[in-house]
């Protein structure tokens, strides 16, 4: 069997049942989870007290901000029931995102939806740090809340670009649209 033509390869967009999208969401939001929670962990190693940042948030979402932050025990019941919602929310976001991407594929102004959704969570995540900063003392520099929001975007994003590679090809096509008009 011969092939009479070669037709030059495309990346047509996927349709993802509800199913693929809650299993890309799960992974995306696992791997923000894991990157965020790893950079605090070498933050807290290199400062000599393994835990601590998930044991000062645990108490703060346990507890709540009226609760003094001084002297925190690391306790691992607030440990991994902080971390249990760390990696429930990021699963959530990560869905969100799952979702959106699937929508990026047959129509490419999602792009600016997903940009915005972006900014807005990132904004969110800075608000939240400077509006308990007081209420943790300042344990959380926002330097150390800037990389970890950064690492775990780039890891979700990195993912999500790999699952959905015709994406740079509507990103391209909405240049191309708006590009200048003669007339």
């Amino acid at each position: 069997m011969t092939v009479d033509h070669v037709s030059s390869p495309t990346i047509a967009p996927r349709r993802d049942t509800a199913s693929d999208i809650v299993l890309d969401g799960v992974i995306t939001g696992m791997i923000g989870a894991v990157l965020v929670a790893l950079w605090y962990f070498a933050l807290d190693m290199a400062a000599g007290r393994p835990l601590y940042t998930p044991a000062v948030l645990g108490t703060l979402l346990m507890h709540g901000s009226h609760t003094p932050v001084v002297p925190i025990h690391v306790d691992p019941v607030i440990v991994a029931a902080y971390t249990a919602f760390h990696f429930v929310a990021f699963m959530v976001v990560g869905i969100g995102l799952a979702w959106m991407m699937s929508l990026f594929e047959r129509f490419p102004i999602m792009f600016f939806v997903i940009l915005l959704t972006f900014v807005c969570l990132e904004v969110m995540f800075f608000a939240v740090n400077v509006t308990l900063g007081r209420a943790l003392g300042d344990k959380l520099p926002a330097w150390g809340v800037t990389v970890a929001n950064v690492l775990a975007a780039a890891g979700m994003a990195t993912y999500l670009w790999r699952r959905h590679p015709s994406v740079v090809k509507g990103i391209e096509r909405l240049w191309e649209d708006e590009g200048p008009r003669e007339g």
